[in-house]
């Protein structure tokens, strides 16, 4: 088991770098310091604004909207192949990375950008729901995979669609005009956090109840 993850302390480092990161962009966001760079990623995007590809955009949204995250974490519980070492930590992590979003986007209060909205929302920007979600949902499904497997042709597909998801979710919300790029990346680096937390919690509450071999599938 030792041999196949990252040790605890290299955990809590990466954990605290994104902590950190999080409260310096939080900070920076605050000061308006950001503002210039949110408006040029945001002036970048909205140059290819199109009926056609609004309708891309909406489609890719929606796929990481909070029905769409509870639908995979379903399939993941349903599956008795996957509910244990699927189901339990996607839905812990999704639960995270949920109430903690809601509770940074009212302590923050940070309004959503006065751009051309495509798409309705209400509430707080800061830090992006579907960005954080899906990059919460997405990590902690790569974390897993590369924990179980070795294999190369399943950890580099996995991967590779699991960042491209998070970054097509993430810039689909700034092209919409419901999220600035600081809101997006804000949600990038929680998601992470969320996902790292419940991973290295679960890990250890397997080694230490002995229930690792099942967790692994050997």
């Amino acid at each position: 088991m030792k041999n196949k993850h990252l040790s605890l302390r290299v955990r809590i480092v990466i954990l605290s770098a994104l902590a950190l990161s999080f409260a310096v962009l939080t900070f920076l966001v605050k000061i308006g310091v950001t503002a210039e760079f949110e408006s040029g990623v945001y002036t970048a995007l909205a140059r290819y604004i199109d009926p056609a590809l609004t309708n891309v955009m909406i489609i890719i949204t929606n796929a990481g909207s909070a029905a769409a995250v509870v639908a995979v974490i379903a399939v993941f519980l349903v599956l008795p192949l996957t509910r244990a070492s699927f189901g339990v930590p996607v839905a812990l992590t999704a639960i995270l990375s949920s109430v903690s979003n809601r509770i940074l986007k009212i302590f923050i209060a940070r309004e959503r950008p006065d751009t051309l909205r495509l798409v309705a929302e209400t509430g707080y920007g800061f830090p992006s729901g579907h960005a954080m979600n899906n990059a919460a949902l997405y990590a902690i499904v790569i974390f897993i995979v590369f924990s179980q497997t070795k294999s190369k042709k399943i950890r580099i597909p996995v991967l590779i669609f699991g960042i491209a998801a998070t970054f097509s979710i993430g810039v689909s919300r700034i092209y919409l005009g419901v999220h600035s790029a600081g809101d997006v990346l804000a949600g990038w680096i929680m998601g992470t956090a969320a996902a790292l937390f419940i991973h290295t919690a679960y890990i250890k509450f397997l080694q230490k109840s002995k229930r690792g071999d099942y967790f692994y599938g050997r």
